[in-house]
């Protein structure tokens, strides 16, 4: 009798592997997209905070705080209005500066392009909020609230608060 040598995989065990590969690939896949997705949330985030060291450094000297719309942010990422510059805005951020009319209440927001959460900052509670939004949304001047003494972004989640 002959025997038979078994010369490589069969097409069932090639199956196999190919199906476990595609499937540590959608995992791998995925998990590179949400890493993108929260380093461009974070990126926003950074860029609220240096927003608020400025602000908070001209107002100590000014006494008032400094509004400005995605508009007045340059190409390069320079904000200049008046005695104000801010040069931190990263590339795909927008920034939204709202003041109050007497410019002691002011409120900040920010996003970047492929993140999923807008930032908030209320000057009077010394607070940073959060909401959802959509990748590939552009911050508008209306999705940050007009600046008041009073709770702002209700509705929207508390990230830091100073106590």
């Amino acid at each position: 009798m002959e025997e038979r040598v078994k010369d490589g995989f069969s097409l069932l065990e090639l199956l196999i592997i190919i199906v476990i590969i595609g499937i540590l690939t959608t995992i791998a896949v995925n998990g590179y997209r949400l890493f993108k997705i929260r380093a461009y949330n974070n990126n926003a985030l950074y860029d609220l905070k240096n927003l608020i060291n400025d602000e908070l450094a001209y107002y100590g000297v000014e006494q008032k705080f400094v509004g400005f719309s995605p508009s007045d942010v340059s190409s390069n990422g320079i904000v200049v209005i008046g005695n104000f510059t801010h040069k931190y805005v990263s590339d795909e951020v927008r920034a939204v500066a709202k003041v109050s009319s007497s410019g002691d209440y002011a409120n900040f927001c920010t996003k970047h392009k492929m993140g999923t959460l807008i930032y908030g900052y209320q000057t009077e509670n010394d607070t940073i909020y959060y909401k959802e939004s959509q990748q590939g949304y552009e911050l508008q001047a209306s999705d940050c609230p007009d600046a008041t003494e009073n709770d702002d972004f209700s509705g929207w989640k508390v990230l830091s608060q100073k106590e």
